[in-house]
Parts: structure tokens; sequence; C-alpha cells
């Protein structure tokens, strides 16, 4: 059974890094080097950050100890579901309504017209944290029940979407492939949910 785990989380980390490869080769190569692929890579700073935080142990190593212990499963999961979600939510329509100033935070030594470019993609990209919470619950819980390959397999669904925003959307102009691109970050999210 450990063997068996220890070989399902390997493989997944190592389709999601070679997918995270080809997405990072993918990028280059559509966006180039300018100030296009400087603006994406800060607006995808902070949720990147948020999602090593959840998704690759932190959350889940806090959670089911405490999940372990508690007699009541249901309500202890409901709580921690509700007000982290909240919270996320609430923080992400902070930085949607005062997305210049968290660029201005990601973006230290932009000048104002860069950082007013990057505003609107800092703003779509936060909003993948609240899928990544509770993908990293669901997983948390899949877990505790020793099921791996889910959650070992699905972080390879960011790279995916991201992928597929890139192949659809090369031939457009940077600004719209951005675009593309942070919209394929939320798809990745959403992809990871459904699975």
């Amino acid at each position: 059974m450990l063997i068996k785990s220890f070989f399902t989380n390997s493989i997944g980390t190592l389709v999601s890094r070679i997918l995270g490869f080809i997405r990072d080769t993918l990028t280059a190569s559509v966006l180039g080097a300018n100030i296009y692929s400087d603006i994406f890579f800060v607006a995808f700073k902070l949720p990147n950050l948020f999602r090593r935080i959840f998704a690759e142990g932190a959350f889940t190593q806090s959670f089911i100890p405490s999940f372990i212990k508690t007699a009541h499963k249901s309500l202890f999961t409901f709580i921690v579901f509700k007000r982290f979600l909240i919270f996320l939510i609430v923080f992400s329509l902070l930085v949607t309504l005062f997305s210049d100033f968290f660029a201005k935070m990601m973006a230290f030594g932009f000048n104002e017209e860069t950082i007013a470019l990057a505003a609107p993609f800092v703003a779509i990209n936060f909003y993948y944290l609240p899928l990544i919470f509770i993908v990293t619950l669901l997983g948390s819980l899949l877990q505790y029940k020793h099921h791996f390959a889910t959650t070992a397999f699905s972080t390879a669904l960011l790279n995916i979407g991201m992928i597929g925003a890139l192949l659809l959307f090369q031939n457009w102009d940077r600004k719209t492939i951005v675009y593309a691109l942070s919209y394929g970050v939320l798809v990745g999210g959403l992809l990871q949910l459904i699975m």
C-alpha cells in the first residue's frame, strides 16, 4: 500500500513537472521575453505562491491531524471550508477592487503604465486561490481515505489549462495571449476541482 502510494505520487509529480516544462517552453516561444511575459509572471506570482502553500502539503499537514482527532469530522470540515473560502473570496474581491495596489506590490520597479497594464491580470489570476483551496481540502479528505491518485495527477491539469490557452491563442496579439493564459489558469483550477 505504501509503495503503491509512493509510486502514484511520484508519477503524478513527474507528469506535472514535465507538463510544467512544456508550459514554460511554450510560454517563452509564444510570448517571448518582453513586458507581456513579465506582466503574466507578476500576475501569477501570488496565486502560484498560495498554490504551493495549499497544494504541496502545508495545508494537508495541518488539516489531517486535527481532522483525525475531532469527533465531529463533518462539522469540522464544514467550518474549515466555510471560513477559508469566505476569507479567500473576500481577499480575491479586494484584489479585484484594488488591483493597481496589489500589482504595484508584486511588480516592484515597474513604471506606472506597466503596473496599470498588469492590474487586470493580477485580479483574474487571483481567483485561482478559492479553487485551489477547495481542491486541496477535497484532496486532504481523499488522502485520509488512502486515495492518492486523484490528488497526484490533478496538479497536471493547471499546466494543461495553460498549455491549451497558449496553443489556442498563439497567433493572437500578446495582450490577448496574456488574457488567455490568465483564464487558462482558472480553467486549470476548474479542471482540478472537477477531477
